[in-house]
């Protein structure tokens, strides 16, 4: 099963992806603002989000991961050289992502950004910036790279069988979709271009910046904000925690249920329940940082979203929780009384 969602705005194209069987579902770039819109459709179709991906960090909107992930629990990922210290997993080249009884592939596609992703899913490529429709993404901004789209378009996508089908994150004459073969042979930037020519094509665009650059780029390698118009909560990847943490000033607090944290807990941290944003206000005044982890990240964001709107800025949500703790590393905190 497959959506293809627009927004006008920004022209960006939203995909949800589902297994019939098992209505376990992925998105891929949602905007923000249109969350309402993507669970809505969620729960029209009886589906269950398990991955909220964006193919790179965008310059021309804020991304919804962090919205629908506080909205649905999923796991937030963008790829690793994208810098993200927002979303709960950084994507490697040839990663396999499960969705129901099959999986999604993760293809690094660098060019229009380093850590540009593009992900293939039963003879479907979500190609993001980096392959559009008789088109590609710019590199002039980002740490772009033509050399690098052309390599990546020409050695990885066009390698797919042709009749794989293109489904770009943006189309601006409103088309929906393509194919392997078509691009390969129509793509006016590539058929029949050597890597030079599709350089010096590159080079004399001098296109506009995108409007919302200054404010999305920052954004978006936070994951996004959780509503539009507000700030975007700190952020902390739980593989960051070791070198951040500092035993005899900052404090550690666990959002998780009684029951999970006497399971496995860290020994520097204390449990506070989640909705107890006085306690945890209290305990930020009297600590430099206060690090917030729970099970996936998803309360621990929903709570240090309200302590900055309380005015606490020294909170940091550990993206990915618990699990991306144990994932990455094996963190050994010093045990210390948090004063609270």
């Amino acid at each position: 099963m497959l959506l293809q969602l627009f927004d006008a705005p920004s022209s960006t194209y939203t995909y949800i992806l589902a297994d019939e069987t098992t209505r376990e579902a992925a998105i891929i770039d949602p905007v923000l603002g249109r969350a309402d819109r993507d669970l809505a459709e969620l729960a029209r179709h009886g589906l269950s989000l398990r991955w909220i991906l964006d193919t790179h960090v965008h310059a021309d909107h804020e991304t919804g991961a962090n919205a629908l992930k506080t909205a649905t629990g999923a796991g937030t990922a963008v790829g690793a050289l994208c810098g993200s210290v927002g979303h709960d997993c950084a994507l490697e080249d040839g990663e396999l992502l499960p969705l129901g009884g099959d999986a999604i592939r993760v293809i690094a596609t660098p060019g229009h950004t380093p850590g540009s992703m593009s992900f293939l899913w039963r003879g479907q490529v979500f190609t993001g910036d980096a392959l559009l429709i008789e088109g590609c993404g710019r590199t002039d901004f980002q740490n772009g790279s033509s050399d690098q789209l052309y390599r990546s378009i020409t050695e990885r996508l066009f390698t797919l069988p042709e009749h794989t089908v293109v489904w770009p994150g943006h189309d601006y004459r409103f088309r929906a979709s393509s194919t392997i073969g078509h691009e390969k042979r129509h793509n006016p930037r590539l058929a029949n271009k050597s890597r030079e020519q599709f350089c010096d094509l590159m080079a004399a665009l001098k296109l506009a910046p995108p409007a919302q650059i200054e404010q999305a780029v920052p954004a978006n390698r936070h994951g996004g904000a959780l509503q539009s118009g507000e700030a975007v909560p700190a952020m902390l990847m739980a593989r960051e925690v070791e070198r951040e943490f500092d035993a005899a000033r900052d404090a550690l607090v666990d959002l998780r249920d009684e029951a999970d944290f006497a399971a496995d807990s860290l020994p520097s941290a204390i449990r506070v329940d989640g909705s107890d944003i006085e306690r945890l206000a209290g305990i930020a005044r009297t600590h430099r940082k206060l690090f917030l982890i729970c099970r996936s990240g998803r309360r621990s964001l929903v709570a240090t979203d309200a302590l900055a709107k309380a005015g606490i800025g020294n909170v940091w949500n550990v993206t990915g929780g618990m699990l991306a703790l144990r994932a990455n590393s094996a963190v050994a905190l010093e045990a210390h009384e948090v004063r609270s």
